[in-house]
């Protein structure tokens, strides 16, 4: 008697894995034609949380930054950056936006932006809010 090998399952989750970068790559294509038709120059786009004191109440927001494949600021109508944070805040539903987030238009993806310097070293001055 001749037993089953993997190679069914194998082809199945290769497919499986086929169907999933398909997705993917639609998704982010996508996300960044829409982009391209907030502002044809947006490449990254930079979402920090914000949270500001008004008449003793702590308010939270979202600042927006717009930049180019080169690296420099894109210079928006205030429309677009209003544009481009409902629509990476509606793509990405489950992101944690307590923290910096940068979106990467080239590749459809969200990561955490953290400062570069570890908090051990102690040359952050800016104090830490909590709302």
């Amino acid at each position: 008697m001749q037993t089953q090998g993997t190679r069914p399952f194998r082809a199945v989750e290769a497919v499986r894995g086929a169907r999933a970068y398909r997705r993917q790559v639609a998704f982010r294509d996508s996300l960044a034609t829409q982009l391209h038709a907030i502002h044809p120059n947006i490449a990254r786009v930079h979402l920090t949380p914000v949270v500001t004191d008004v008449d003793g109440e702590a308010r939270r927001q979202t600042l927006v930054s717009l930049y180019d494949a080169v690296g420099y600021a894109v210079a928006a109508p205030l429309g677009a950056h209003r544009a481009v944070r409902l629509l990476i805040l509606d793509a990405f539903p489950a992101a944690d936006w307590a923290i910096p987030q940068v979106f990467n238009a080239a590749y459809g993806v969200l990561a955490v932006n953290l400062p570069a310097a570890p908090p051990e070293l102690g040359i952050d001055t800016a104090p830490v809010v909590t709302a």
